[in-house]
């Protein structure tokens, strides 16, 4: 060997750059890997900034996971005794990660370099190699990677894992991440799930701390118009005057222009995904956690709300009573909105969650707000006498909560979902106070279930359904005429409680 070549064998970035194939997109032909701007920033994260922890939100098919897996065999290669983990979606998705990039990458390298690497195990599931009498090191794929010790842990997708199946989720988080206590850890994932999950906490905790270590984790994030293949040819004008007004928007924003040829790309992506172009194709980070999932109940209202400027930082009218409407649990579980009615229109000013507080402190934790309170609608538990002897009503009238009113339970909890999306519309939210609220309304999701041949849709229980249920309480005191001072929209309501149980969403 060279000393030239044993110089640049030493260099991780040149063997990046240099040693590796891939197979080409379309004809499965495997040619020279030559990393992208957005791939090689992950590379010199890992190698020059010595980044122990990172995280990548990303447009669709940027090949991320190609880079990562690529480093992974560079690992294996150049380190004796490595273990090396791939996570997955399913154990399909990751093995084919296994054959097509790493094995793919492994085979396009230098025969006299090639030929120097026995293969110890190869199948779909695991690939153990060693470099002379070296110990082994082995790259595994599949949906977990609880056991042993991952000196590089790759995590694809976490961000659909963690909205369909939060059990893996909390198995990533609980079992795969402290296999690689002291490795490189690399998550890269299009976005599902809002701001809630393990991993939004993850990424919230990236963005928000300005003083990160190398052990600390680092948000990435690549958009779609960083790929020079997301455009098209076609006539611009031709554009729906609403994206070419968010386009121009963005170009302000980020300081940059968008080429004729982009926009047309753009445009056509938006007609055929609509809202779920922000999952797949984000402009920006805040696009990521603004992407519905499936059977989203009432993101699309929420978005709407956004567009027309009826989401926004405002005033407390001070002279408008505030009434309370909440959702029982847990403590940390107990949800409550602060809501004004002004005129035709609903004024939600304020949500309180995740507060571990007694019945008393709860209370004064009100009554410090200072709002002008008018009266506080209780789920129909919130009349149920628990073991201590006293019904939650009786608790919080007893701690000072006065015209503490509890709305009877409906039939079906659909026909207050339906109320909330008819009133919506007439809904602001104010900001900062309402943010969380809004991340858990846009979150609310349902699940098809299939029982004796007949499919249903069932609200999920998860963190974002006791915001979701407080919120409707208003929606079914309305439905209920117990709202104070509206005789006509009472009358309505008492129609509308009935509905039968066939009712859903519009």
């Amino acid at each position: 060997m060279s000393d030239d070549l044993a110089k640049n064998l030493a260099d991780p970035i040149w063997r990046l750059c240099k040693l590796y194939g891939v197979k080409e997109a379309g004809t499965g032909k495997v040619i020279p890997f030559r990393p992208r701007a957005e791939q090689m920033e992950i590379f010199r994260a890992v190698h020059e900034q010595k980044l122990k922890r990172i995280v990548i939100l990303k447009a669709r098919r940027l090949g991320m996971s190609t880079a990562i897996d690529i480093l992974a065999v560079d690992f294996a290669l150049f380190n004796a005794g490595f273990q090396i983990s791939v996570i997955d979606q399913t154990q399909d998705d990751a093995s084919k990660k296994l054959n097509a990039i790493c094995k793919a990458a492994f085979e396009a390298m230098p025969e006299p370099l090639r030929e120097r690497v026995e293969v110890r195990r190869d199948n779909d599931s695991s690939w153990e190699i060693a470099v002379g009498e070296d110990t082994s090191s082995a790259i595994y794929a599949g949906k977990n990677a609880r056991g042993g010790t991952n000196q590089l842990l790759h995590v694809s997708e976490w961000g659909p894992i963690q909205a369909d199946d939060p059990r893996r989720s909390e198995e990533i988080l609980t079992g795969a991440l402290p296999s690689a206590e002291h490795g490189v850890v690399i998550v890269e994932t299009t976005w599902k799930g809002g701001r809630g999950g393990h991993l939004y906490s993850i990424v919230k905790a990236a963005m928000e701390n300005p003083n990160k270590t190398p052990r600390d984790w680092h948000l990435f994030f690549f958009p779609w118009y960083g790929d020079a293949s997301y455009q098209e040819d076609g006539d611009v004008k031709t554009n729906d005057p609403e994206v070419s007004k968010y386009l121009r928007e963005k170009e302000a924003e980020l300081g940059i222009t968008f080429s004729d040829r982009q926009k047309v790309w753009y445009a056509r992506r938006r007609k055929e995904l609509g809202m779920f172009i922000w999952r797949e194709f984000p402009t920006t980070i805040e696009e990521c956690f603004r992407a519905p999932i499936e059977g989203a109940i009432y993101a699309d209202l929420i978005d709407q709300l956004r567009a027309k400027g009826a989401i926004r930082p405002s005033e407390v009218d001070r002279s408008a009573l505030v009434h309370t409407f909440w959702d029982l649990g847990s403590p940390v579980n107990t949800v409550t909105w602060y809501v004004q009615l002004v005129g035709s229109e609903i004024r939600i000013i304020d949500v309180e969650l995740n507060l571990d507080m007694t019945a008393t402190e709860r209370v004064a934790h009100i009554m410090s707000k200072g709002y002008l309170l008018g009266s506080h609608y209780l789920p129909h538990d919130a009349a149920s006498t628990p073991t201590s002897g006293r019904t939650v009503q009786q608790e919080l009238e007893n701690a000072g909560l006065k015209n503490c009113r509890v709305i009877p339970r409906t039939v079906d909890v659909w026909i207050g979902i339906n109320r909330l999306r008819q009133l919506m519309p007439r809904m602001s939210f104010r900001l900062p106070a309402c943010e969380k609220g809004l991340d858990a309304l846009s979150n609310y999701h349902t699940r098809r279930e299939t029982s004796g041949g007949l499919a249903q849709d069932f609200p999920v229980h998860d963190w974002s359904s006791h915001a979701s249920d407080a919120l409707r309480m208003f929606a079914e005191a309305e439905a209920a005429g117990m709202l104070d001072g509206g005789s006509a929209t009472a009358v309505q309501g008492r129609r509308l409680f009935r509905l039968p149980q066939r009712a859903r969403m519009d």
